[in-house]
């Protein structure tokens, strides 16, 4: 599919300088971090179970997904480092949830975006 291009280059320098500042402001490479970490197929899987029930210790977790407790705490290692995840301790157990409901949100929304079709 070929993407439809300006059939005259025109330059908006006013527009330019606007979004090149607002850009500047942004925390983008925590949100780029973010999307990295949920844009692998496992940690999708994690982060849209814990979206459907809120707390999961890595055994339940690892057999949701089918891999070893080993594999999963990887990718919760992942996810807890920016910010997607928390834990509890309890007793010798560990239990993983989404770090607030803008995490959830956010998978809910693009769940919805992606069955609209």
């Amino acid at each position: 599919m070929t993407m439809p291009v300006c059939q005259e280059f025109q330059n908006h320098p006013d527009r330019v300088k606007q979004v090149r500042q607002e850009l500047e402001s942004l925390p983008l490479d925590k949100v780029t971090n973010f999307l990295k970490a949920i844009a692998e197929d496992n940690r999708t899987k994690i982060v849209t179970a814990l979206s459907r029930y809120p707390e999961l210790c890595v055994c339940d977790i690892a057999n949701i997904l089918g891999i070893s407790q080993a594999n999963a705490s990887s990718h919760l290692r992942k996810l807890y480092k920016v910010g997607v995840i928390k834990d509890r301790k309890e007793g010798k157990q560990v239990y993983y949830s989404l770090e607030d409901e803008h995490v959830q949100a956010i998978i809910n929304k693009t769940i919805e975006h992606m069955e609209e079709d």
